[in-house]
């Protein structure tokens, strides 16, 4: 059970701000109402501070005018719906919806409730509506309209979720937190949001400067000219691509961007263009289940995760250099972009790509920027500008360009046309993606492979930074070195990454490694150094650290206050007041959570922990069941459930929800194996073997479930099966002397020499 907890305590501990792009609120219908002092980029002091930048701003304004960022979020009306409203009736998953239009607003009758919709989000390829709800809540309907021509598929209603049923015990389901205007998406589609979130009433008192995104949510306050360098991108001679002419380049634009093209999750509630990004968010690591192993998109990440790995951003660029600020639109089209920096000549030629001329796979973004889609509609480019590997893709489990586009073929038939073409010229050094694919499958000597990396100056320091994550899988002397050196790192993303690795240090250890952190220059630092230290005695700290331990615990609490509208935040709390020892605080927190989203799992289990630790049978099997109640075929709360029935001698019982368990989790070993023993205890050792014989394809090197096929085939008297998994766990555990002996044992049974 302990062992379930951390499990999901590590899951969502890192929950970040996950958007599924919706829409917005407003204050005011007038669009060009301007936040005062919005535009202020190096300004002088007399500067005026009206409200209308437009007035001298004029071509600028014009280009933002036909942007995303101006139709970001907009009143519903004739002007800014794109969608068809005229009496459409639809039926989608077997649901019947309509939408028409009433005294000249939009309506939508969906799972027998009229909806009125107040605002539209977004406008190209999709849009989006907002239905509003209680204490200030607004939700986003599940079906949006294609705004892409025709011809291409586009001009007709679509559920965001495809054709897959989205059941109301889903948290999917729009009605549920996760599809909240308010909490998901509404800081980055208005200017100067606030959520202005009650914890207590469960309530929303949104407010803003503007109603979409405007000059303010990029220009204010005294932030310098970020293009004033002097320096530009020349071609040095005998160079192929360009190079910045003036040292290091200013790259501090690209931390406005990432205040809303990042996967994050917020400190504050609102910010804006002043604020450093590790002051006002907290970033997702480059991990899965968000990223593949070797770094590209998986989930919605945006943009910035992947830009920070690219060789691009190592060489000074930033965002402006390919997109106008203002309209966002690419300053050149097709290959036309990329030649500006690298030289046509030796790039955009068939003996660079190997491809006709005019043929998709000759374009640049195609072999280095493959795309993923979103929402249904929108296809999003990887940003990391990755020269193709389908040699990867067996070892990675990751996509390739290649075989994404020659569907009829497989990666290593792509593999070997890149050798054909490239031969000896290619550079085939283990990729960062083999090694972090390798710890998270626990093959034999990754670590060696994983703490490499981490000295590895040459490798991005965002992947290095996230790598740091994993050394809890290496708990000991050395790894607690590794955490003290990636602590003195002077990259804010590395030592940001060396605290959430520290949870596996004793926590006196941990709190003298830690206690300095609490002053970081950065809050998310500081914010992580408080989290990583819940299970410390404040006490223990002298009182310089006890204030600067109180300064950042209340800058922590502040940044759960901005989550707390959904279960993770409410749960995360909960498990932070748990290592305080705070138990009754923790109990309130889950039973809200439950409360406002009780389709969240977590929340049941750990309720149910503290009432098994104070051996309260009774409400630890009550609350397991309220959760079943609501997610019958959950696994976590199925295991959980199963391991209380065990506990109260009830083990018959507890079969059906480890099958339950097994099944909706293949890949959880720890589910199988446990299952495995139930089924071996009560004889059914055919049923055992068949569970093992699953699992072990998800996790083959977990040692539990080889040393369970190891004794199945031993007692079977086949000892040849038998040795393979001995051998397997030799790999996994060298020089274990009771693995060497049985290894002796199964040779000798094997050759008859007993």
């Amino acid at each position: 059970m302990k062992l379930l907890k951390e499990n999901i305590a590590l899951l969502f501990l890192t929950t970040l701000l996950l958007s599924t792009l919706v829409f917005f609120f407003v204050k005011s219908s007038d669009n060009l109402a301007w936040a005062q002092n919005s535009i202020i980029i190096n300004i002088p002091e007399n500067h005026p501070s009206g409200e209308n930048c437009q007035s001298c701003h004029q071509g600028e304004w014009q280009e933002w005018n036909r942007s995303h960022h101006q139709k970001s979020m907009q009143i519903a009306d004739d002007s800014s719906v794109l969608g068809d409203f005229n009496d459409v009736e639809i039926s989608i998953n077997d649901e019947p919806v309509k939408f028409y239009k009433k005294n000249n607003e939009f309506w939508v009758d969906l799972e027998n409730q009229k909806y009125k919709v107040e605002y539209t989000f977004g406008f190209e390829p999709l849009q989006q509506y907002l239905i509003k709800s209680d204490n200030g809540k607004y939700q986003t309907l599940p079906y949006s309209w294609d705004s892409r021509p025709i011809e291409q598929g586009g001009q007709q209603w679509f559920h965001i979720y495809g054709e897959d049923h989205i059941p109301k015990n889903d948290r999917l389901h729009w009605q549920q937190p996760l599809q909240n205007w308010n909490g998901m998406c509404a800081d980055c589609h208005s200017t100067g949001l606030k959520r202005n979130y009650d914890t207590a009433t469960d309530t929303f008192n949104i407010n803003w400067q503007n109603i979409n995104v405007g000059c303010a949510s990029c220009h204010q306050g005294d932030m310098k000219n970020i293009d004033n360098d002097d320096g530009n991108w020349t071609l040095i001679e005998g160079a192929k691509t360009m190079s910045w002419s003036n040292g290091i380049r200013d790259q501090s634009e690209i931390e406005v961007c990432a205040a809303c093209h990042s996967r994050r999750s917020p400190l504050t509630d609102g910010f804006n263009s002043q604020d450093k990004f590790l002051d006002a968010f907290s970033p997702s690591p480059i991990l899965m289940p968000d990223y593949y192993p070797d770094g590209q998109i998986k989930e919605e990440v945006y943009v910035w995760g992947s830009f920070l790995q690219s060789k691009m951003y190592k060489e000074g660029v930033i965002c402006s250099d390919c997109h106008d600020p203002h309209s966002l639109n690419l300053k050149a089209e097709g290959n036309a972009l990329c030649t500006t920096c690298h030289q046509s000549e030796f790039f955009d030629t068939p003996n660079h790509h190997n491809h006709l001329k005019t043929s998709s796979g000759a374009q640049c973004v195609n072999c280095h920027m493959s795309d993923n889609l979103y929402m249904g509609v929108d296809n999003r480019r990887d940003h990391s500008f990755r020269i193709p590997r389908p040699d990867l893709n067996h070892k990675t489990s990751s996509p390739d360009a290649c075989s994404s586009c020659h569907t009829g073929q497989t990666p290593e038939w792509a593999a070997d046309k890149i050798n054909t073409w490239f031969g000896e010229k290619q550079t085939r050094e283990i990729h960062y993606g083999e090694i972090l694919q390798n710890v998270l499958k626990g093959v034999p000597n990754s670590e060696t492979a994983l703490k490499q990396l981490l000295n590895d100056e040459n490798i991005p320091v965002i992947i290095r930074a996230s790598a740091y994550n994993l050394l809890p899988n290496f708990s000991n002397a050395e790894s607690a070195e590794f955490i003290e050196n990636g602590l003195q790192s002077k990259e804010p993303l590395i030592r940001l990454g060396a605290i959430r690795g520290s949870t596996f240090i004793p926590v006196s250890d941990r709190e003298i490694l830690l206690s300095p952190y609490l002053n970081d220059p950065f809050k998310a630092i500081r914010v992580e150094v408080v989290n990583s230290l819940s299970d410390m005695n404040i006490n223990r700290l002298n009182e310089k650290d006890k204030d600067a331990y109180n300064m950042a615990l209340d800058e922590f609490l502040t940044a759960q206050d901005q989550v707390m509208w959904r279960g993770e935040g409410r749960f995360n709390l909960g498990i932070f007041k748990t290592m305080q020892n705070e138990t009754e605080a923790a109990k309130d927190l889950y039973l809200d959570a439950i409360k406002i989203d009780p389709f969240f799992p977590a929340s049941y289990i750990n309720l149910a922990d503290i009432f098994k630790n104070q051996q309260d049978a009774l409400n630890d099997g009550k609350t397991l069941d309220m959760g079943l109640s609501f997610l019958p075929d959950d696994a976590d709360l199925n295991y959980a459930k199963a391991l209380f029935l065990i506990r109260e001698k009830q083990s018959s019982k507890a079969m059906n929800h480890l099958k339950i368990a097994v099944q909706a989790a293949p890949e959880n070993p720890q589910y199988s194996y446990v299952y495995a023993v139930a089924l071996t205890d009560m004889g059914r050792g055919n049923d055992a073997y068949n569970v093992l014989r699953n699992a072990i394809k998800y996790a083959e090197n977990d040692a539990n479930l080889n040393m369970m096929l190891l004794n199945h085939f031993a007692n079977m008297g086949d000892y040849q099966k038998a040795i393979i998994y001995a051998e397997k766990l030799l790999q996994l555990f060298p020089n274990n002397p009771s693995i060497e002996n049985t290894m002796r044992v199964l040779k000798s049974r094997l050759t008859g020499n007993t």
